[in-house]
């Protein structure tokens, strides 16, 4: 992403060679292909800190290829046409309706037809970061985002307008404008709670169960012990003694602010750890192996339980289905 803080940069281009070098200093080696001999383009980024709003006005099909990927993730906050994207050199599919959001650092192509489109790049680390001060507990792996339905949801939307509001006054006669940091960072935050609390994903049963307020010390403490420990036998009387409080306290603690029994959060966090290791696996490692491991017997069980969380089998996921 760009080093400056705030900025706008943006170009008209009658041919895909002319577009393709201006992008280029964005994204080094992006190559575009069109339909037609001499496309009409208007392209413009707008950044905010660690975040790139990007639109794309073309009159004609377009193909971007990303040779190197960024580490971030594309909210679509609006396609007046068709949009399909290909992940891992996979064949170009089409976007669902309504809002959508895509780990860009899968994304090794893009296609645009004939139309209107505004993204937003969200740089990882901050979405990583903001995710777990919502939720108080680690993000060990990406997060994966599923279809938000066949309409923008109404908070994407009004964080859409946010960003839109922020780009119109930096630009405003004749600009730049001076923004406080502190209101970027805001801005930022409203757009990133937006997708995370509106669009699910892997992380949604934390958000949804997450209570008001912070966490008392005690349950931070046990939720500590519980993610350094997960793999080894734990009992309610191992987290209660860590956290310093008797089972009850623990057992109230959890329930209040976590939404979760202590060994219920327990067996959520064991299955995000073989969900993990899943994923990386080597062909030496069986899927019964990886569910002992975490801490799962009763293999018929962990499988209904992971398609429960997962929405996906073991098998699916280790094919990286």
């Amino acid at each position: 992403m760009a080093q400056t803080r705030i900025g706008t940069d943006a170009i008209i281009a009658s041919s895909c060679a002319q577009a393709q070098d201006w992008l280029a200093r964005h994204y080094p080696g992006i190559t575009i292909a069109a339909d037609g001999s001499r496309p009409r383009l208007e392209i413009q980024i707008d950044y905010l800190d660690g975040m790139a709003v990007h639109t794309l006005v073309t009159d004609t099909t377009l193909c971007l290829r990303l040779p190197c990927q960024t580490d971030g993730y594309v909210l679509v906050t609006h396609a007046e046409g068709q949009l399909a994207l290909a992940a891992d050199q996979d064949e170009l599919q089409p976007l669902p309706a309504g809002a959508a959001v895509v780990d860009a650092r899968r994304v090794t192509a893009w296609s645009f037809g004939p139309g209107r489109y505004e993204t937003i790049l969200i740089d990882a680390a901050r979405l990583h970061g903001r995710l777990s001060q919502s939720i108080e507990r680690p993000v060990p792996h990406r997060v994966k985002f599923l279809p938000a339905g066949d309409s923008v949801p109404s908070g994407v939307r009004f964080a859409g307008e946010l960003v839109r509001a922020a780009r119109r006054y930096f630009n405003a006669d004749g600009g730049p404008h001076a923004i406080a940091p502190d209101i970027v960072q805001s801005v930022q935050d409203a757009v990133i709670f937006a997708m995370l609390k509106e669009i699910p994903h892997n992380y949604s049963v934390y958000m949804a169960r997450r209570h008001t307020g912070p966490s008392p010390r005690h349950v931070r403490r046990a939720i500590e012990y519980i993610h350094a420990n997960a793999t080894a036998a734990l009992g309610l009387a191992d987290i209660a003694n860590a956290a310093r409080v008797s089972i009850r306290t623990l057992q109230a603690g959890f329930a209040k602010f976590k939404g979760f029994t202590p060994m219920g959060y327990v067996k959520r966090v064991r299955l995000e750890g073989a969900h993990a290791d899943l994923r990386t696996a080597g062909a030496e490692q069986s899927i019964a192996d990886i569910a002992r491991r975490w801490g799962f017997s009763h293999l018929g069980q962990f499988a209904r339980d992971y398609r429960m969380a997962f929405g996906e089998t073991p098998s699916e996921t280790r094919r990286g289905d």
